[in-house]
């Protein structure tokens, strides 16, 4: 068995070799969320070359020095904060995370006094109506994207268990110690950030409401005071596709794992949180440099648990501590060349954060969507399929990719969002009255729209539609020529990629011209023996640079 395991271990080393130091590097450095001091920056800070050199996965802006709370740090004013965000963006080679901790309340970097408005804590914004606490996230999240600020931790999903609880209860961060009520006030927040693109972070996993003591202070045992009743609100968030990320507590629970804290281990966020639950986002850590974690295990051994364990993102405020990221980096890039981390888990982490971004991405553009064309959906899935339904929801299996033939995007999305068919579709008007429509539409420059639900069916592809999410490309002249760009080429690679991760139902992805090869197969339900079209969209060209991109 040691003899096996050390082949393991050899084979995982000589993989590592696949990939060059400087991109394997950059890929440890996506996984890297720092803090830094500086207020202003230029091509000479060192957290710009930092950025430019590691393709840093993000920074952490806080307001002032955590030993000297009269000293500001990288928050002082509206003007001041847009200038900072919009360099960091415009230095950076890649999508940066750009983040604070804008609970609301006591837990705020973006403060009155420094101009801008505050927002109340999860407590008082529990005791508001939905409308109220809606408007009043509305007005944060406004506040945050205005200023260069694309990532909140926060909300926190804690349960106000225990009444002496310091770090969360006694400042009021949590909602309540229902999980329901949580669940509701936190997707408020979940909501209202991301329909102003700001990606929500919810903390602290397991669950830090029932503790005693802070793990900024040091080691916190929550064996004796936990619950499972603290998964609740994650477990429903993520049953409803709310989650974009979930921060780790440095909290220890014997029950859960007899030697590690929650950040560092393997069966809190593997076997618990991805393979019970079925998380598949991306998980971040608190801050590696608070006391519980710091005064017990070095940084060398802190962050190959965690990475081991299944973070997929290292957040290091540099607030309590100092910490180089290429001594980071180093660090990991050491266990990698090893064998102690795999290059699957480092390739795992950056399909995660890339899925994350593409995520984001993508714009927002529905087409129209009555009650009217509802009904018209089930009357064909009736017809074509035989089946009686309540809903039009559907479970993605298939990914179907085609092109508009219309070479101008709001030409392609006028076709796409009328409600009944144009009457220049005589080959399938027969068939309904409901018009064809897509769950994405691709322009030429590779930007993303999301027209309706992918879970939603949609018509667009005779036979499959009711397991199909349909990917429309701008293009396709005279619907017979394949001049879809490198650039939707690259953005279909990132929606399905995207996609995939977040329906683990979906096995296929096909071109339009190739569905007639699924006839024979469970997820054909076409009852109309007569009802076939032939099609050319997107090409093979187009299918083979697509599937190749899927397959890096």
């Amino acid at each position: 068995m040691r003899i096996f395991l050390l082949f393991l271990l050899l084979l995982t080393a000589l993989n590592a070799n696949e990939i060059d130091e400087t991109t394997l590097k950059k890929m440890i450095g996506r996984m890297l969320v720092v803090g830094f001091n500086d207020s202003e920056i230029d091509e000479n800070s060192q957290i710009v070359k930092d950025i430019q050199k590691y393709d840093l996965g993000g920074v952490i802006l806080f307001d002032s020095f955590f030993n000297d709370r009269n000293r500001t740090k990288n928050i002082q004013s509206h003007e001041q904060l847009h200038r900072l965000t919009k360099k960091l963006n415009m230095l950076s080679n890649k999508p940066l995370l750009i983040s604070v901790d804008q609970e609301g309340g006591k837990v705020a970097r973006l403060k009155p006094k420094y101009g801008f408005k505050e927002t109340p804590s999860a407590m008082s914004v529990s005791r508001m109506s939905e409308e109220d606490a809606r408007h009043t996230y509305r007005v944060q999240s406004n506040m945050l994207k205005q200023n260069g600020i694309n990532t909140n931790f926060a909300p926190v999903v804690d349960l106000a268990i225990n009444p002496k609880n310091k770090v969360i209860v006694g400042l009021q961060r949590s909602y309540s110690k229902e999980s329901s009520k949580v669940v509701k006030f936190a997707k408020i927040m979940l909501q209202e950030q991301r329909s102003h693109n700001v990606i929500s972070v919810l903390k602290h996993f397991p669950g830090h409401g029932s503790s005693v003591g802070d793990s900024h202070q040091g080691f916190v045992n929550i064996s004796r005071t936990w619950s499972p009743k603290e998964l609740e609100p994650y477990q429903k968030l993520i049953d409803e596709n709310e989650v974009d990320m979930i921060m780790t507590a440095h909290v220890f629970n014997e029950f859960l794992d007899k030697k590690y804290p929650a950040t560092l281990s393997y069966r809190v966020n593997t076997d618990i949180l991805r393979d019970k639950m079925g998380y598949r986002g991306v998980v971040i850590s608190d801050d590696m440099q608070m006391k519980a974690i710091s005064k017990h295990y070095s940084t060398k051994e802190a962050i190959t648990l965690a990475i081991n364990a299944g973070v997929d993102i290292l957040l290091f405020g540099n607030q309590l501590a100092g910490v180089s990221v290429k001594e980071i980096i180093e660090t990991v890039y050491q266990q990698v060349k090893s064998g102690v981390i795999s290059l699957e888990r480092i390739k795992e982490a950056n399909r995660r954060i890339e899925n994350l971004h593409t995520k984001y991405s993508i714009i927002q553009k529905p087409i129209l969507f009555s009650d009217k064309r509802e009904t018209l959906t089930k009357e064909y899935v009736k017809e074509h399929y035989g089946l009686i339904i309540n809903d039009i929801t559907i479970k993605p299996i298939t990914i179907v990719l085609h092109w508009t033939a219309v070479m101008d995007f709001e030409a392609s999305f006028k076709r796409l969002n009328a409600e009944l068919l144009y009457s220049d579709r005589a080959d399938i008007a027969k068939a309904s009255a409901l018009n064809v429509s897509a769950h994405f539409l691709v322009d030429r420059d590779g930007s993303i729209y999301q027209l309706m639900p992918e879970n939603w069916m949609a018509r667009h592809v005779i036979g499959l539609n009711y397991s199909s999410i349909g990917v429309e490309n701008v293009g396709g002249e005279g619907n017979e020529k394949d001049d879809l760009t490198p650039a939707q080429v690259n953005a279909n690679i990132k929606l399905v990629k995207y996609l995939t991760q977040k329906y683990p139902s979906i096995r296929k992805l096909i071109g339009h011209h190739e569905y007639r090869n699924l006839e024979d197969t469970p997820l054909w339900l076409e009852k109309d023996a007569g009802y076939r079209t032939e099609k050319v969209d997107p090409g093979e060209r187009f299918m083979s640079e697509v599937r190749a991109g899927i397959n890096e």
